[in-house]
């Protein structure tokens, strides 16, 4: 923040107000440093020649000509710096070494004040961070009494936190974090009332956190993660309004965190995982409006999650999971419009996924594995278009997989993995072309996996295993290098994978077409065979009744009209009356599908008839053959009545076309 005292951003010791030393002592000082340096150090120095330091590089003078300030951050310097004598440099009031490769113990000239060149107290800055300097804290630096940052962050440094640092009341930054100190912090550090910056992050300390930390409202930035600090949150928190940055994960601290955090109005990061935290998260965090990361995983934190929570409209990362949680997930949630990250696996959540979060644009990592949450996977989550990570595994999820999964271009890690999924893989979810990682095992799933899976190239790891699939396995690189494991217990996958059944696709796909087509060539083939013979036997007809038109003009036409005339139940009648109704007298032979009658007709002419069915015998009774006849007359009159329709509509179209 501005007007802060960064750990990061100067690297300065100031040491105004020594008393005032030879010229020919500075020049020394300085020298004898450079010659313990390396080769790569006199490079960067070879201006460091001569009776006159003023002129060399990084070297600044006061107006008396004594050197005042020295700035040699970034410079690659690689050495010890327990070789410069700050003795000899006693008007000395800027120093940058910040971001060298200087190792070694930190010189004890900064901290005892030898006698000879007087009092160094008015030192304001010391800043030897990221560098490689190892040792012990010197106890002597408490007599620094006006010193306003120390950062001795990113070394080698070990032992303690020596308690005279409580003698420093006019500090402001003290940062430590990334070093190898341990023990107990000492109380002193509470005397500390003008910290603006506390960092002690990655370090081996252990016991309580200082409690009074925060007791002067001045405590912005308070860091102390990976340590082994147990016990509870500083109490001077919760009222710590000043707050901008708080980082306390991974050590053990405990105690109630509904009593322990308070209203933040600057907080922007808050981070307390892998605590032992418990009690419910307080209703007022949703009163931290600039809150941008709040992570609170891998606790024992109980009750609901509070729906204030979605007034933090500036939160990104939202990370709550492995904590025993209850209750629904809020559907104000979906009012986070910038949120990244949403964490809630491993707790003890119901209901339904809210729809609302369909409603998150900017959501990269969603993340509900773990509980009990039941119902179908929301449809509206194609809205999340910039989703890379999806995990709902390990619930209840019912129904099946939504196509709209498959609207998620930028999507890497999809785990739908041990829920109550039914119906077909999406054939959609073969498109979805980053897709690194894809988990649908332990579910209902039944079907084949689709062709559009051939395209996922980017695909490395897959498990379908537990289902009810069948069919074929897509020949692409998550198979070809999976274990059967991955498919195991389906109801008939065959592919690449040792242990599978080789498909045989091919050879049963041919033999499935053949039979097919031979069903639908046979009865085409039939039907048009026998389109072609009624046809033939059309036309023939039809020449036959052309000829007898052409033959002549005066009988034939008669016998034309008399066909077109023909009446069923008049030659019936007469056929009768002839064979005085089938007397066996004019039966002259049985055949397979009938008898043969013969007698003369009243017009002068023979006919022939030939009633009924093989059962229709000769001596079969009077009503039965009057019954059989008859019917066959009027089947008889139906089939001539179309076949001369047929010819005279033939006979107009070929006089239409000149062809008559």
């Amino acid at each position: 923040m501005p007007g802060l005292a960064s750990c990061r951003c100067s690297s300065l010791v100031a040491l105004p107000g020594a008393s005032n030393p030879t010229r020919n002592g500075e020049v020394e000082a300085l020298l004898t440093w450079k010659s313990k340096l390396d080769n790569q150090s006199h490079y960067t120095l070879s201006s460091w020649n001569g009776s006159n330091p003023c002129s060399w590089h990084g070297v600044g003078c006061d107006p008396f000509g004594s050197v005042s300030s020295l700035n040699l951050s970034n410079s690659a310097i690689h050495g010890m710096l327990h070789y410069l004598n700050f003795s000899r440099l006693p008007n000395l009031v800027t120093l940058k070494l910040a971001n060298n490769q200087l190792f070694g113990n930190i010189p004890p000239s900064i901290g005892p004040i030898p006698s000879f060149i007087g009092n160094l107290s008015n030192l304001n800055i010391l800043a030897l961070f990221n560098n490689e300097l190892s040792g012990l804290i010197p106890s002597s630096i408490g007599n620094l009494s006006n010193l306003n940052v120390l950062r001795l962050a990113q070394n080698e440094l070990s032992g303690f936190i020596p308690k005279e640092i409580g003698n420093l009341s006019k500090l402001t930054g003290l940062c430590l974090n990334v070093n190898n100190l341990g023990g107990f912090v000492p109380i002193e550090i509470n005397n500390l009332t003008s910290l603006t910056i506390l960092k002690l992050s990655d370090n081996d300390f252990v016991g309580n956190l200082p409690q009074e930390i925060c007791s002067g409202q001045a405590l912005v930035n308070f860091s102390a993660s990976n340590n082994h600090f147990t016990g509870p949150i500083p109490r001077s928190l919760r009222s710590c309004s000043s707050l901008y940055r708080v980082r306390l994960q991974n050590n053990s601290l405990k105690g109630n965190i509904t009593d322990a955090l308070g209203v933040y109005p600057n907080l922007d990061y808050l981070e307390l995982s892998n605590n032992e935290l418990y009690g419910e998260l307080p209703s007022t965090l949703g009163e931290c409006r600039n809150l941008t990361s709040l992570k609170i995983s891998n606790n024992k934190i109980s009750g609901t999650i509070p729906p204030q929570l979605g007034n933090i409209n500036q939160l990104h990362i939202l990370n709550l999971s492995s904590n025993d949680i209850v209750g629904e997930i809020p559907k104000d949630l979906g009012k986070l419009k910038l949120l990244l990250q949403l964490s809630l696996d491993r707790n003890r959540l119901a209901g339904n996924i809210p729809q609302e979060l369909g409603a998150l644009s900017c959501l990269q990592e969603l993340n509900v594995a773990g509980n009990n949450l039941s119902g179908s996977i929301p449809t509206q989550l194609e809205e999340c278009s910039n989703l890379r990570f999806l995990n709902f595994s390990r619930n209840n999820l019912e129904k099946s997989i939504p196509v709209e999964i498959g609207n998620l271009p930028s999507l890497e890690v999809l785990d739908l993995g041990q829920n109550l999924l039914v119906g077909e893989i999406p054939t959609q979810l073969g498109l979805l072309q980053r897709l690194q990682i894809l988990n649908l095992s332990h579910n209902q799933l039944s079907g084949s996996i689709a062709s559009t899976f051939d395209d996922m190239v980017s695909l490395t790891s897959i498990d379908i295993s537990y289902n009810e699939l069948e069919g074929p396995l897509p020949k692409i690189p998550a198979f070809r290098n999976a274990t059967i494991e991955v498919v195991r217990g389906n109801k008939g996958l065959c592919g690449i994978i040792a242990g599978l059944n080789p498909c045989i696709e091919k050879m049963s796909k041919g033999k499935n077409k053949n039979k097919k087509l031979l069903l639908i060539l046979i009865p085409t083939f039939g039907c048009l065979l026998s389109l072609l013979l009624v046809v033939g036997a059309s036309s023939i007809v039809c020449r036959r009744v052309n000829k007898i038109e052409a033959s002549s003009n005066d009988g034939s036409n008669e016998n034309l009209w008399a066909v077109l005339s023909f009446d069923g139940r008049m030659v019936y009648e007469s056929i009768i009356e002839a064979t005085e109704e089938f007397d066996a007298k004019y039966c002259i032979g049985v055949g397979g599908h009938g008898s043969v009658y013969k007698a003369q007709l009243y017009t002068g002419t023979f006919g022939y008839a030939a009633p009924g069915s093989p059962g229709f015998l000769c001596y079969q009774d009077a009503a039965l053959r009057h019954a059989s006849f008859s019917s066959e007359i009027a089947t008889v009159t139906l089939l001539v009545e179309s076949v001369l329709l047929f010819c005279r509509s033939r006979e107009g179209e070929e006089g239409a076309l000149g062809l008559g």
